[in-house]
């Protein structure tokens, strides 16, 4: 077992929602503002405890890592090594181990170590994100939720953040829970989904079956993969049939086989 909620309520916000999270995989929880997602988020990562219904969960909360939307609110540090070191200080462990640690998740999320001595709020809102997951990777927690992650990303540090979940889940069999309403990252990246709309699950399943139901995320007012409004313009447009996928290398082969 994962992370368990029956029947988590939060006055007319967050309404009977019904889910388990699974070890080791990547679950999107998916919605428009005010769907509930952030709230949700609190939940989890025990931020808000005043919900009613039950979260069962098979970890504590030194075992969950969370990354807020605006990262820099958690900031109070005056620089990025003080940021970093202060969770595992209070470990015990020998300066030298705290500095290789360091080094390894500035790596891992793709920050200099000539960064180590700027103040967190003088980096773009892109390396925030990257300094707030280090500072919660440094602490290896068992799971990771990360609220809109891709919010203030470019493209580049997108595709960064997609290769390093992918590895924290299979190598290290993490759970991951991604809160975000950005469907053209979470197909790159998730194995199930949870659909919100006014604070409800609507929807639930895997990857493989978000495709035969995306008219749902329509009527959740969620703006579809641009894979799938290409799909749907072309097919209007050009009178074909492709098929709904998410993999551009199966479309194009689709595309040559309505024009040939």
């Amino acid at each position: 077992m994962g992370i368990r909620l029956d029947n988590v309520s939060y006055g007319d916000k967050i309404k009977n929602i019904n889910y388990e999270f699974i070890d080791g995989k990547i679950t999107g929880v998916i919605g428009c503002s005010n769907s509930g997602k952030s709230l949700l988020s609190y939940f989890l990562s025990d931020i808000i405890s005043d919900y009613d219904g039950n979260i069962v969960s098979t970890y504590n909360i030194r075992d969950i890592g969370y990354v807020f939307q605006r990262p820099e609110e958690a900031f109070i540090f005056e620089t990025v090594r003080e940021e970093i070191a202060f969770g595992i200080k209070r470990y015990n462990y020998r300066v030298d181990e705290i500095d290789d640690r360091i080094a390894t998740v500035l790596k891992m999320v793709g920050l200099p170590l000539s960064y180590l001595d700027k103040s967190p709020f003088t980096l773009s809102s892109g390396e925030r994100e990257s300094l707030a997951l280090a500072i919660i990777l440094i602490l290896n927690p068992k799971v990771i939720i990360l609220d809109d992650p891709t919010i203030n990303l470019d493209n580049y540090r997108c595709d960064k953040l997609i290769r390093l979940l992918k590895r924290l889940s299979s190598r290290y069999k993490k759970m991951i829970i991604l809160f975000s309403s950005d469907m053209d990252f979470l197909i790159k990246v998730i194995d199930n989904y949870v659909l919100l709309k006014n604070g409800k699950v609507v929807l639930s399943g895997s990857k493989r079956d978000l495709i035969d139901n995306i008219n749902k995320f329509k009527n959740a007012s969620v703006d579809v993969p641009k894979i799938i409004r290409f799909i749907d313009t072309a097919n209007k447009k050009y009178d074909v049939n492709l098929e709904y996928t998410f993999d551009i290398k199966e479309l194009m082969k689709d595309i040559y086989r309505n024009v040939k």
